[in-house]
């Protein structure tokens, strides 16, 4: 059976990196509330990211 954890990785990393694309090639500043929300969004990927190797690297 195949593990979950790699798919979740390369999900969470795509994420993190589509996420600091968009904030790296934004013209304008985007509303506080945007901004945060973006932050946001960037932290619980990475978290994820980081959660699924350690979940990938015990089942080792």
């Amino acid at each position: 059976m195949s593990s979950k954890w790699p798919k979740l990785m390369l999900v969470s990393a795509a994420t993190a990196a589509w996420l600091i694309y968009d904030m790296a090639t934004a013209t304008e500043a985007p509303r506080p509330a945007v901004a945060y929300m973006q932050y946001t969004f960037l932290a619980l990927s990475v978290v994820g990211f980081f959660g699924a190797w350690l979940n990938y690297a015990s089942e080792k």
